[in-house]
């Protein structure tokens, strides 16, 4: 499993919906004091860290 690719995968999840994030609020979706603005880059680190995780595992077993 190579840890690199799980942490830029995981770093680019997070930028990738902080941006969302921040567009909601520019767009006036979202208040900015709402939960939702924390939450979601959380998301994007967990989801892109699970994601480098298992493209990890198929180049391993491949």
């Amino acid at each position: 499993m190579n840890v690199g690719r799980i942490i830029g995968t995981a770093v680019v999840g997070f930028l990738f919906l902080l941006f969302v994030a921040l567009d909601l609020v520019l767009f006036g979706v979202l208040a900015l004091n709402s939960v939702m603005v924390t939450v979601l880059p959380l998301l994007g680190l967990l989801a892109g860290g699970a994601l480098g995780a298992l493209v990890g595992k198929r180049r391993a077993a491949g």
